[in-house]
């Protein structure tokens, strides 16, 4: 009997999307199924009077131009969605922690980021210099990790000195490196985007993601994450793919240990292959027979710690960005350089720590907004389960508050005078994600990035990790992790099996 597809995907998030266009893309029978009436999950964004506000994007890094692309750039370029990019970003970030007397602003580019930190730190450039060599090397070992040539012997005789930095800390390596300590707080500015203090954060990892932002520059879609994500739907449909939306797939179909196809309703659609952008929890907890999920699945499942979640307050403001004296896209706002003193504040605990990242779309976007107004969103990180203590009596007093605390820092540590001029504005909670996404307790980060179970040993065990055959995960819960750039490189991964898989079989050869 013939299949009705030869990949169904269950969700049309970040990794979901990049899937189905890539694989409509190779002219494979391709249904994306989403519950909610649009694309995206996190990738989206929402209007408020005058006001269409980005839902989560700060940026994509390891983006680039299509005159010198980066990775995801290149990721895009593959299947061509129509995006138009913002990509021309002078600077990185501001750091600005006021106990410490730091308030650094770091432009984009390598030599460049090393002559500013020389600048606030004399003395750093030599050391930062040898910290960027070890990082490029990092990076093309990565890179080789996806050729079909790496093997465990090749790779260790083509990158013998990967596993000097691999396996190890950030704060590890730059001590060893001899970084000075202000020099340090600054490198580290980015631990939060990965979800892992300095001390937890694999040092390969972190400097990659670094490097992305230096060597290729920061982007944005002109018209938010939500053309992003309308552009890959198109994708899809123009390939011959389908997206149904307003539709949630209750069932995953197992047969001989081989997922098989999808109950949507009371019907069956047979495929050869499923492609989960839901938390695996939810698949081998709720949507596969029990008797078909192998028991230790479900413990390793169940050990791994759910990652960071967010209050978000998106701010409409009646003044333009200059206006306001706003000069910078995103500045992280910090009590301590101590990432790991910042973690443990915000962990277990529904109180607000003192550490938010400010942003101003209108810098890299300047017409986001009416002539006139700018858009601003402020974010605070929680680790942990503290957002589940929080009863509906106190919900609404307890988000006002924690707005109304972050509004008060910016304004205090940045010189600004923000209250009298908003317009609009929408407070988001670990809650509000939760009900929208419908991720464990709201988290768009997937798993708890730790020292024995982040990327590296999530790809050395992948195959050990494969429960049910022809079952793909992308997304934030995937081998990558979090973020935008990692989601689509997790859906890029899960075309590349079944495209490998395809050929083996000459499914391709019609």
């Amino acid at each position: 009997m013939a299949k009705d597809y030869d990949v169904i995907v269950i969700g049309a998030g970040n990794g979901g999307l990049f899937t189905g266009a890539f694989m409509a893309k190779n002219k494979l029978k391709t249904l994306v199924v989403e519950k909610h009436n649009l694309p995206g999950g996190s990738a989206t964004s929402f209007v408020r009077g005058r006001f269409d506000f980005e839902a989560a994007l700060h940026e994509l890094c390891n983006l680039g131009t299509p005159e010198n692309p980066g990775g995801i750039m290149k990721l895009f370029m593959a299947i061509q969605p129509d995006i138009e990019w913002a990509t021309d970003m002078e600077e990185s970030f501001r750091l600005v922690i006021p106990d410490e007397g730091i308030d650094a602003l770091m432009p984009c580019g390598v030599r460049e980021f090393i002559g500013k930190l020389e600048y606030y730190c004399p003395g750093s450039a030599p050391i930062m210099m040898q910290i960027v060599q070890a990082g490029m090397m990092c990076v093309q070992a990565y890179s080789f990790m996806d050729d079909p040539a790496c093997t465990p012997e090749v790779f260790n005789e083509k990158f013998p000195d990967f596993y000097k930095y691999a396996g190890h800390s950030v704060n590890e390596v730059l001590d060893e490196f001899g970084l000075p300590p202000k020099a340090k707080a600054i490198l580290e500015t980015y631990w939060c985007y990965l979800g892992a203090n300095a001390d937890e954060l694999d040092f390969a990892i972190y400097i990659r993601m670094v490097l992305g932002y230096l060597a290729y520059g920061a982007g944005m879609s002109k018209k938010r994450s939500h053309e992003i994500s309308m552009a890959l739907e198109k994708v899809i449909r123009d390939c011959g793919g389908e997206v149904w939306y307003n539709t949630e797939i209750k069932k995953v179909l197992v047969k001989d240990g081989k997922a098989c196809g999808v109950m949507i309703g009371d019907k069956a659609y047979e495929c050869e292959y499923v492609v989960s952008n839901a938390y695996p929890d939810a698949v081998y907890g709720k949507m596969i027979d029990k008797a078909d999920v192998p028991e230790y699945a479900g413990k390793l499942i169940n050990s791994r710690k759910r990652g960071l979640t967010f209050t978000t307050v998106y701010l409409g403001m009646n003044k333009s960005m200059e206006e306001l004296g706003i000069k910078n896209y995103t500045t992280f706002i910090s009590p301590t350089s101590d990432t790991k003193k910042l973690q443990e504040a915000a962990t277990d605990t529904y109180e607000y720590s003192g550490y938010v990242i400010f942003n101003c779309l209108n810098k890299p976007v300047p017409d986001c907004t009416p002539e006139g107004t700018c858009q601003l969103f402020l974010t605070t990180a929680y680790f942990g389960n503290g957002w589940d203590k929080v009863t509906e009596d106190m919900y609404y007093d307890l988000k006002n508050e924690t707005a109304r605390k972050m509004i008060e820092d910016c304004e205090r540590v940045l010189g600004l005078d923000l209250i009298p001029y908003i317009e609009e504005i929408v407070i988001a909670t670990p809650m509000t994600f939760a009900r929208y996404l419908g991720t464990p307790g709201g988290t768009p980060y997937g798993y708890q990035v730790t020292p024995v179970d982040s990327f590296i040993q999530r790809t050395l065990v992948e195959k050990d990790e494969t429960y049910l055959k022809n079952l793909y995960f992308v997304g934030a819960a995937s081998k990558r992790g979090d973020g935008y750039s990692s989601c689509y490189l997790s859906g890029f991964d899960a075309g590349k099996m079944i495209l490998r898989a395809e050929r083996e079989k000459g499914g391709l050869e019609r």
